[in-house]
């Protein structure tokens, strides 16, 4: 759905973190609940692109996003040939708020420094063309918790084989979830908010940027 003050970036051919404490209380001094927990890289099955999958029409782009002004990024397939369209499917979604550019990495030449109205920052989006992984930078980069930026991922075009069992896995399409990872071989952590199995697609919030995946 889009909004009509969003500044959209929809890519076409030639374009292309701290975690929320999950916390519910059990009465007013009661125990809670621990936030998500790790979960080893070999534990988990990640999703794939289908064989039949049309290519991604990019899978590294850049864009700048400026505080006070809204911004929306869309990764999509190639679409059909002799369709007439510009995009096939969608398959990435990110968007960030007025308000959600907080802090700029500690490593950034701002050096950490709180974003103004009119500052701005350049954000990397690279896409692994076989998989449903997307890595976002630049790592250390801090949201607004009031305001995070939001991530989807589809997977409409995804292996229905999902345990490469050599046939198709409907009935764990339930168990699909986004997760993240700090960095390549770190544990990852379930953090999707939102998911839709009629569209195909978990969106989660994000305090700052790192890996993502969709797996069961």
């Amino acid at each position: 759905m889009r909004t009509a003050n969003w500044t959209t970036t929809c890519l076409a051919p030639g374009a292309m973190i701290a975690m929320a404490l999950l916390i519910s209380a059990c009465g007013d001094d009661g125990p809670t609940s621990p936030g998500p927990m790790p979960v080893p890289e070999a534990q988990l099955t990640f999703l794939r692109q289908a064989p039949t999958a049309p290519p991604l029409l990019t899978t590294d782009t850049t864009v700048i996003a400026t505080k006070g002004q809204d911004l929306e990024v869309r990764l999509f397939y190639a679409p059909a040939p002799g369709s007439g369209s510009q995009t096939g499917e969608e398959f990435l979604r990110l968007k960030i708020e007025e308000e959600t550019l907080l802090r700029y990495p500690a490593n950034h030449p701002r050096q950490g420094a709180v974003f103004q109205d009119g500052d701005t920052v350049s954000i990397r989006i690279q896409v692994a063309p076989e998989d449903i992984i997307a890595t976002l930078e630049p790592s250390g980069l801090l949201f607004n918790t009031n305001e995070p930026a939001k991530l989807k991922l589809r997977y409409a075009e995804a292996d229905d084989d999902i345990d490469e069992d050599g046939s198709p896995d409907p009935e764990l399409e339930v168990e699909i979830d986004m997760w993240r990872q700090e960095n390549p071989g770190d544990p990852w952590f379930r953090i999707g908010n939102v998911k839709s199995e009629d569209l195909d697609e978990v969106e989660a919030e994000l305090f700052g940027f790192s890996r993502y995946a969709l797996a069961i």
